[in-house]
């Protein structure tokens, strides 16, 4: 688990700090234009060809689907999503970023391969794989993406030497992976439609989490100008980094929470997840004390001397984060308990109560109302996986209380 957060820190940190090095290595800010859209477009794609399968993969205590039907099921979602989104990017994006966003998502595209062999990994107990694959991948890709920027001028060969440099560390993972099971590809008719149909309302309910901030930020932009927004995700960006820090708590452990209900031993279930919940506290407690003696410095050297004003946005940012932390791990868990349902049900009210509160908080508060109209809505999402967590764990039977839930 250390050496899978470790790395897992590095590689978040790289993906952050490609986004600043396109500006100081740009003579204008158009390739960070059109760069964020291409992140952006990857950010509809990413969810597609992932299918929440990492957690359900992990939490296949007894294995009924094979490591080969998830590489097969992995490919399958791929080229859904790498179709689907360069479609959409065709029809909504101007035609002089559609090469820039088509290399991003072949980059995005190698990352989610990589991520169901690190499924395999995590089912083996061997997650040090990962992290060094991860740690080693942010390495590359960030002195790839800077020298050639830097040397060429052209954002395209840039993003394109991101996955070029990539690809041997996809070597590295398929041979750690298949030395704890097979990686070769299984396309079972059968088993693709049940994976699509299962994990279909975990999908839907991520997709429609995502909405929460994506409203709060249009909202934003509509109200208060471009410029509120652009200074919000400035101060906001950094503190990602934070919340990523939960997922590396949380992730590694989805396997043994699923352990715990196939025994039936509710007792260490409660007690793991009340760790889980005390580690959150932990981590954004120190982070909040960090940017409180430390923020304003890191803004001024990354951002320059003209965002310090606006450093008060960072509390109810970190505040926002810890609540969106929440969400995601009780997200996950219902994925792992294989309660689809109430994963989206959880999601879906969030997002409905995210238009009014955004609208009136917004308005009220200005910046500060995004973070706090995302943190009411995921509140209101957690509050709900939270009571049904606590309602199934006094009916689970193993098992069989599993599979009623699916």
């Amino acid at each position: 688990m250390i050496w899978n957060s470790v790395g897992s820190l590095l590689y978040s940190g790289c993906q952050w700090l490609i986004t600043v090095l396109v500006v100081r290595l740009s003579p204008d800010y158009d390739a960070a234009g059109v760069l964020a859209l291409a992140m952006a477009i990857s950010n509809v794609f990413a969810p597609i060809a992932l299918y929440k399968i990492r957690a359900y993969q992990v939490s296949d205590v007894h294995e009924e689907t094979s490591s080969g039907e998830y590489v097969g099921f992995r490919f399958v979602t791929i080229g859904i999503a790498l179709v689907g989104v360069m479609a959409y990017a065709a029809l909504t994006c101007a035609s002089n970023a559609l090469p820039c966003i088509f290399l991003y998502l072949v980059f995005r595209s190698i990352d989610s391969f990589i991520d169901v062999l690190h499924g395999i990994d995590q089912q083996h107990y061997r997650m040090d794989y990962c992290g060094w694959s991860m740690g080693v991948r942010g390495v590359l890709f960030v002195v790839s993406f800077s020298l050639v920027l830097a040397l060429t001028g052209s954002l395209e060969l840039a993003v394109l030497s991101m996955s070029i440099v990539t690809l041997p560390i996809v070597f590295y993972d398929l041979s750690r992976a298949a030395r704890l099971s097979s990686v070769r590809p299984v396309f079972s008719r059968e088993k693709i439609l049940q994976l699509l149909v299962r994990c279909l309302p975990a999908v839907v309910g991520m997709a429609v989490c995502n909405l929460v901030v994506t409203f709060a930020r249009q909202y934003l932009g509509m109200s208060q100008g471009e410029s509120a927004l652009g200074i919000y995700a400035s101060i906001c960006t950094p503190i990602v980094l934070i919340q990523a820090c939960s997922n590396y708590v949380y992730a590694p452990l989805l396997g043994v929470f699923a352990e715990h209900l196939d025994r039936g031993d509710t007792a260490s279930f409660r007690q793991l997840f009340a760790r889980v919940i005390l580690a959150f506290v932990v981590i954004f407690a120190g982070g909040a004390a960090l940017f409180f003696f430390a923020g304003a410095w890191f803004l001024q050297t990354v951002f320059g001397e003209g965002i310090v004003p606006y450093g008060y946005l960072m509390y109810a940012g970190i505040l926002s984060s810890a609540v969106t932390a929440c969400i995601a791990f009780l997200s996950d868990l219902l994925v792992s308990m294989r309660q689809m349902r109430w994963n989206l049900i959880g999601n879906l009210v969030a997002c409905v109560v995210s238009v009014p509160a955004t609208i009136l908080l917004v308005d009220a508060f200005g910046m500060n109302g995004t973070s706090l109209s995302i943190s009411l809505s995921y509140a209101v999402g957690v509050a709900i996986m939270c009571w049904h967590v606590l309602r199934f764990l006094r009916g689970a039977h193993g098992v069989k209380g599993m599979a009623d839930g699916c």
